[in-house]
């Protein structure tokens, strides 16, 4: 199998590196592609033996999955040139707010197209990843998708519908932890500790607590209940987000905003 990525940067590494690391390809069947060569660089440093082109057509003829990793801006100049060879292809495209439909209409009608949306911890092999295929898609590519993006994580086919709703709860969501993160510190730095302790302190605290959650049967609310003994500091710190549904209330609005944000891309003439 050849997969060919049409955008050489963070996404399309962090998917070609899962893909290598797992066993799942050789460097030397993927092919990327770019404006400069200079672009692709980062890709051929990561993946030696992989190989790069700046021609998107040839690319497609090539692959046997040709993977869309450019931005959303760039699909409605990128995506008509390669209708003719894209007849009977395999398309993953990781943009968020560009439909099935959408692509289907840029690409030949016989074209098969899956739309995912992967988050960044796909860098390090723990991505979260949602797919929906459209019409033309076989099960043999839904198994094939689901292998390519397990190997940089887990992932899950979807409706097409919820891919909003994913992309504002999964897609974003790593940004949200990150906030979390530097909040966590800035508090500890507020009462006193020094802020490369305060810093380790909160991430690990993090990274542990997901950990622990990952491989318990108990509910967060459950296992938070195990942190706050009566009349303790747990409890008392707990309470400040409890108050009013405070951190639920502002978790919702959150995504519900990144929600309507990706609504928009969708509705956006890419």
């Amino acid at each position: 199998m050849i997969v060919g990525f049409i955008g050489a940067g963070k996404m399309a590494r962090a998917l070609a590196s899962g893909l290598v690391r797992g066993g799942v390809i050789t460097a030397g069947r993927l092919i990327c592609s770019s404006r400069t060569e200079k672009s692709g660089g980062p890709f051929l440093n990561l993946l030696p033996g992989a190989k790069w082109t700046s021609d998107n057509e040839a690319l497609v003829t090539e692959s046997d999955l040709v993977i869309l990793a450019i931005k959303p801006q760039v699909f409605s100049e990128v995506l008509p040139t390669l209708r003719e060879g894209s007849a009977g292809k395999l398309f993953l495209s990781l943009a968020a707010g560009v439909t099935l439909e959408k692509i289907a209409g840029w690409l030949h009608s016989t074209a098969r197209v899956v739309r995912a949306m992967p988050n960044t911890p796909m860098q390090i092999g723990a991505g979260a990843s949602a797919y929906a295929g459209g019409a033309m898609v076989t099960e043999a590519d839904y198994d094939l998708v689901q292998g390519i993006l397990s190997a940089a994580g887990k992932a899950w086919r979807v409706e097409e519908e919820q891919m909003d709703a994913i992309t504002a709860l999964s897609g974003s969501g790593p940004a949200y932890v990150f906030h979390f993160i530097d909040a966590l510190t800035k508090g500890g730095v507020a009462l006193g500790l020094p802020e490369k302790l305060a810093y380790d302190l909160a991430l690990q605290t993090v990274l542990g607590s997901a950990e622990l959650a990952a491989g318990s049967k108990l509910a967060p609310l459950e296992l938070a209940a195990q942190v706050k003994s009566p009349r303790g500091t747990t409890l008392a710190g707990c309470a400040v987000l409890e108050e009013h549904d405070a951190l639920e209330k502002l978790m919702a609005k959150c995504l519900a905003a990144a929600k309507t944000r990706a609504e928009e891309l969708a509705g956006e003439k890419n």
